[in-house]
């Protein structure tokens, strides 16, 4: 587990060390730890469902506006909810693996996972009416 990063005291003292902490999670690094499952439970399950989703809700208005104006984009909006539900999916499978920094033990698990699995079903199942038709 590559846990070796978090700070050990996370008092306002170490703000500095909290903030480069947070500033990893915009590398390419975190994001393949995180879907590898190798980031604690609580990141992987909140900066890989929400974080994420921050990341591809203006990729998914900009192509929602542009399929607005021109049709010949619809498509790709389609497909942008189909790769984004196939990237949850990838969540759920890091959630599932990922191990809880404190005792929160299979439950707090089994919770993430069924709601990232629902969330990426949702994605998908809506994936072919986004376009319009």
């Amino acid at each position: 587990m590559s846990d070796n990063h978090i700070p050990d005291d996370l008092t306002p003292e170490n703000l500095d060390e909290i903030a480069t902490e947070r500033q990893r999670m915009f590398t390419r690094g975190f994001w393949i730890s995180l879907l590898k499952g190798r980031e604690g439970l609580g990141d992987t399950f909140w900066a890989g469902n929400y974080l994420a989703g921050l990341i591809y809700l203006p990729i998914m208005i900009v192509l929602l506006t542009l399929a607005s104006f021109a049709p010949i984009f619809s498509p790709l909006l389609s497909a942008s909810f189909v790769v984004f539900g196939i990237y949850l999916l990838a969540v759920a499978r890091a959630v599932a693996v990922a191990k809880p920094k404190g005792n929160s033990g299979l439950f707090t698990r089994a919770l993430g996972v069924i709601w990232t699995l629902m969330s990426a079903a949702s994605v998908i199942v809506y994936a072919p009416f986004v376009a319009g038709q």
